[in-house]
């Protein structure tokens, strides 16, 4: 029995051995407001983005080739699409579909910091940029 658990565990902790820690690519932009990402994507069909907005942070309005799911860690996110707008306040999740038109914006007085997982991972050329919903 104890042979057995011993050959059960060996693949745990040799994969344990193997994981290293990820340094995340520090990503400065310029929107109306300077804000910046932390990206910790491995590979181009996830991507995985810690993100610091200021107050009055806001995305022109776009359209992307990849789902985003999210998690507000602090303050107030604002997505706006063209029948309303909608607020996702600290501790809740968010998910934009692929190729839905929204203006992501900090939508509270404080800053704004979330987790995104992006499907497949951001690039420039996965992402329009519109003036309108229409």
């Amino acid at each position: 029995m104890k042979k057995l658990l011993l050959l059960l565990l060996v693949p745990i902790i040799s994969t344990a051995q193997i994981s290293s820690s990820i340094k995340p690519n520090k990503i400065v932009i310029q929107d109306n407001v300077e804000r910046y990402l932390f990206d910790y994507s491995q590979a181009d069909e996830l991507g995985f983005i810690k993100m610091h907005a200021p107050t009055n942070w806001t995305e022109p309005i776009i359209e992307a080739a990849f789902e985003i799911k999210g998690i507000v860690l602090s303050g107030t996110l604002g997505l706006e699409f063209k029948d309303g707008i909608e607020l996702i306040e600290t501790n809740n999740g968010f998910q934009i579909p692929k190729e839905k038109r929204v203006r992501i914006f900090n939508g509270g007085k404080n800053e704004l910091v979330l987790i995104e997982i992006l499907q497949p991972a951001y690039s420039e050329k996965r992402v329009k940029r519109f003036t309108g919903f229409d």
